[in-house]
């Protein structure tokens, strides 16, 4: 009975080894080699350094502040829609993360129909470079490539649209805005999730996704010297079952903790759009459209006390 006990544990441990070689040739297939994200281009500032630049300026300003929210970033393009078609213009837009992208595109003052056929163009393929590190699975730099390239590749600072873009910074443990700088590269940045993204690292500092210590930049956007401003959640504002798994819980669990910190600065927002619509899985592309109309009803139905809340700042 001992022998045969040996021999069947002999025999797992061979077993695990064969999965073990199985699993790793199927997770080298598809990657890449890491390249380090260092950025030295990239200036980023304080909440304290914004207040400041901003009081030398008083002109009224309406201001946008576009939150993370991962796949849900498709439900933006329907609330600048709206935002054009209301004959709304805005001043200053801050984006975290997912509404980083948004807030770049917004700033390029390109019409709606041009941004729209930008986000409908986008595959999935562009913007996910997987690697192997143990910093992350996903270099990101395809973002900021695909950013540049839609984009023009300005600096932050010489865009139509005052631009901030923020990023967690994780020596310091604190919010920072990018003001300065590739803005492919900021919004790579701003959307680099712990864990999931290899960090970017720029003149000592370490950067990571902007949604963990503001998920909606209302205080950046206000600092930046904005007198009204719409708070955009795509992530909060819909709260679905979690699925009853190890990954499920996890998820629902950080999303959670997230938004309970999150919420506080959103509702600091003179006017908050937060769409019901949850897409049906983390890379749902092909749900583009419903994303897109989700974000589009959401902002008009904030239309009336968005245009009433800046009428009577204009007024004073």
């Amino acid at each position: 009975m001992r022998l045969k006990g040996k021999r069947l544990k002999r025999k797992r441990i061979l077993q695990l080894m064969v999965l073990g070689v199985i699993f790793l040739g199927v997770v080298l297939i598809p990657v890449g080699c890491a390249k380090g994200n260092v950025y030295d281009g990239l200036r980023a500032y304080s909440l304290e350094s914004v207040k400041k630049e901003a009081r030398q300026n008083k002109k009224v300003k309406v201001a946008i502040a576009f939150g993370g929210g991962g796949i849900r970033g498709f439900m933006h393009l329907g609330v600048i829609k709206a935002f054009e078609e209301a004959g709304i213009k805005v001043d200053i837009v801050t984006g975290s993360s997912a509404g980083s992208i948004a807030a770049t595109l917004y700033a390029t003052g390109k019409p709606y129909p041009e941004l729209e056929q930008i986000i409908l163009d986008l595959k999935e393929d562009e913007i996910a470079d997987f690697v192997l590190s143990t910093k992350g699975f996903i270099n990101g730099q395809s973002i900021a490539q695909w950013v540049n390239r839609v984009t023009g590749s300005p600096d932050i600072s010489s865009l139509p649209i005052k631009l901030g873009i923020t990023v967690t910074e994780l020596n310091s443990e604190r919010a920072l805005l990018l003001r300065q700088g590739n803005v492919g590269q900021a919004v790579q940045a701003s959307a680099s999730i712990p864990g999931a993204f290899i960090p970017v690292k720029t003149n000592g500092k370490t950067f990571v996704d902007g949604g963990m210590l503001s998920l909606v930049p209302v205080r950046f956007a206000k600092a930046m010297g904005a007198d009204f401003v719409i708070g955009v959640d795509i992530y909060c504002g819909n709260k679905p079952a979690y699925e009853d798994s190890t990954m499920g819980v996890l998820y629902t669990s950080f999303r959670i903790q997230n938004c309970a910190l999150g919420m506080i600065e959103a509702k600091e927002s003179d006017a908050l759009i937060a769409p019901g619509y949850e897409p049906p899985t983390f890379s749902s592309f092909e749900t583009k459209k419903e994303s897109i109309d989700a974000g589009y009803q959401a902002a008009k139905a904030m239309m009336p006390k968005i245009k009433k809340g800046i009428a009577q700042i204009l007024s004073h």
